[in-house]
Formats: C-alpha cells, sequence, structure tokens
C-alpha cells in the first residue's frame, strides 16, 4: 500500500509553507513540489500591526489551498517563553522548580524543549488565529544542525537570528544546557527563569546580569567591524558547512550607521554567551564542567572581525558557520512532513 501511495504522490504537487517571524515582519517561505522534484519556490513578506500578522498572509494560504493538492504550514516559534532542558520526567523538571504539569514540552532523547501551556495559543492568535501544521521551537533548529555535524567535546552551540540567540551545551551528544535570549528592541531583557522559576534563583541571576553587563559596558580596542563575506545561498540538502573562521574575510565598505548597529549586535551577542556560560558553570543543577569550544550557526552576518572579539572576550575558540534560517525550516519541514505520509 506504501508503494502505491508513494506513486500516487508523484502525480500530486504539495506547497509547503513556512514562516519566521523577525524585525517586526513575517518572512514567508514555500516550496511546491511534485513527486521528487521542485516546481517551483517563492518568499514574501507580510506587515505585522499589535503583534498581529496582516490578514494578506490567510488570504495567501486560502488562495494556494485552491491551486495545490495538498498544502502544509509551519512556522517558528519566537516566544520568549520556552526554554531546553537536560529532564525529561517530573521529578527532574523539579529540579529546575518547573511544575511539570503546567508546560507544553517535546522530549528528545533524554532532554525537553519546555514552553508553558498558554504561549503556544498565543503564539496562534499572533498568526491571525492560523493553526500550523507544524510549529518548531529555535532549539529543535539548533538541533537539527547539531546532529548534521556533530562534535566530540563539551561545546556551546548557538543559533544567531535577528531577535534572539539560543544557545545549547552538548558534552558529545548530550544536552546539558540550554537558553533562549529574545533580542528584541521592545524584549523587557533576558529573564531565564521566569515565572516558573524560583524568585530565589531569579534574584540570583539578576546579580549575574547586572555583573556581566557593567563588565561589557568597560569593553574597548574592539577594532574596525567593517567588513562581511558575501556568501552564496546554501543548497540546505547537502551535509557540508562554510566555516568562514578559516578563510580569508573580503573587506566591503560599510556605512557608518550599520557598523554601529552591527557592533552592538555582535557585543549583545557575546553578552549571551556569557550570561549561559556563567549560568551553566554557578548553578550546581548542571554540574557545569569546562567549555571546549563555541560554534555559532548564524543566519545574519557574522564575519571573521567578529570572531577575533569574541575569541578575546570568550577565551574560547569560536567558529562561525552561515546558515539560511527560511530554507532550513522549510526542508525541515518537507523531510518531516513526507516521512510521515
Amino acid at each position: 500500500m506504501s508503494g502505491l501511495i508513494s506513486w500516487i504522490r508523484g502525480f500530486l504537487t504539495t506547497l509547503y509553507v513556512s514562516i519566521v517571524i523577525k524585525d517586526n515582519q513575517c518572512y514567508l517561505f514555500s516550496r511546491a513540489i511534485k513527486g521528487d522534484k521542485i516546481i517551483n519556490s517563492n518568499e514574501a513578506i507580510f506587515d505585522i500591526t499589535n503583534g498581529v500578522i496582516d490578514s494578506k498572509l490567510t488570504d495567501y494560504l486560502k488562495k494556494r489551498a485552491k491551486k495545490y493538492h495538498s498544502v502544509y504550514f509551519a512556522a517558528m516559534l519566537n516566544s520568549s517563553k520556552q526554554w531546553a532542558l537536560p529532564a525529561v520526567n517530573a521529578s527532574e523538571f523539579q529540579k529546575f522548580n518547573i511544575e511539570y504539569n503546567l508546560v507544553d514540552k517535546i522530549t528528545i532523547d533524554d532532554w525537553s524543549i519546555v514552553v508553558p501551556d498558554s504561549e503556544l495559543a498565543n503564539f496562534e492568535e499572533s498568526l491571525g488565529g492560523l493553526k500550523p501544521d507544524l510549529i518548531y521551537s529555535p532549539f529543535a533548529i539548533l538541533h537539527s544542525l547539531i546532529k548534521e555535524s556533530p562534535k566530540d567535546g563539551k561545546i556551546l552551540y548557538l543559533l544567531n537570528m535577528d531577535d534572539s540567540n539560543t544557545i545549547m551545551i552538548f558534552d558529545g551528544n548530550k544536552m546539558k544546557f540550554g537558553a533562549y535570549f529574545d533580542t528584541r528592541k521592545e524584549s523587557d531583557g533576558f529573564d531565564y527563569y521566569d515565572k516558573v522559576f524560583s524568585k530565589e534563583e531569579s534574584a540570583d541571576l539578576d546579580n549575574i546580569i547586572e555583573e556581566e553587563q557593567d563588565r561589557l559596558s568597560q569593553l574597548d580596542n574592539l577594532g574596525d567591524i567593517g567588513s562581511f563575506e558575501d556568501f552564496d545561498e546554501q543548497n540546505l540538502d547537502k551535509d557540508d558547512f562554510e566555516d568562514i573562521h578559516q578563510e580569508d574575510i573580503d573587506g566591503v565598505n560599510k556605512n557608518l550607521e550599520d557598523s554601529v548597529r552591527d557592533i552592538g549586535k555582535e557585543i549583545t551577542l557575546i553578552s549571551n554567551i556569557k550570561l549561559a556560560i556563567n549560568e551553566y558553570y554557578q548553578n550546581e543543577v548542571y554540574a557545569g564542567d569546562f567549555i571546549e569550544e563555541v560554534v555559532i550557526f548564524d543566519g545574519l552576518n557574522l564575519d571573521n572581525e567578529f570572531l577575533i572579539m569574541a575569541e578575546n572576550e570568550l577565551m574560547i575558540e569560536s567558529k562561525v558557520y552561515k546558515k539560511d534560517i527560511d530554507k532550513l525550516l522549510n526542508n525541515m519541514m518537507i523531510k518531516e512532513i513526507c516521512n510521515e505520509l
């Protein structure tokens, strides 16, 4: 029967639509596939007003539903209230002062992606009431990248996007720590424990944050962050990575406004890495030990000068791999849906 279904699907065209919210706009990427061939692809941007995506997104999906045999819709969760924990059962969740029955969770091996119950409903409201077939946490996206290029040792992995920094620390294939940083301007800042964590632990982390911000404000000799690599589009079906740590970066002129903006984002990125490392080392629940390497999957435009600054500040070997997150998300949904059909 499965062979017959696969044969029939070869004559039908399916549209896979994925969205990522960033810079207060909704970025859509879609691909129409017939059999094992991509018929066409499309990109679009929708405005967001008062936290809700323009109804044109709904119209877009309705029109495509009439044109294609099947339409699947996936979205990346942008809630600041999400975590990755090295825990899978109620007793392990208790170590992090989280009520097991008050959160939504997905278990992956010996760790979990955790979201408060109300967050998924709030997210769907921001989509204008649309209910995606799949919702991906940035932790799931980061984990997919980690699996493509597994490393031995104690590694801090980071997914760098416009509005967020997602961090996980692995020791080989064992997840040890996770943190999500909402970097949107309107965000109130990093609150790792939020309301589901104890007030005492939250207060301790506030002290760490203040100390790190004081230290960060004293940074000097940052260098001229004034060049970037003009990367070609990556074929996301390939397993190879482009390691810009080892390559010469061809400089191009950037105006002063762009340079200042990039420096601010890069300093925030390094600060967030420091906060995560401090929490991992200082909180006994993680039993944190020495991190050997930092690996950044970059959805923006980090360059070689950022790596120099990062290694000087963190005193840890660091590498950056350029990634097209929009297409990666679309690839993930296609693979998952095709495997289920």
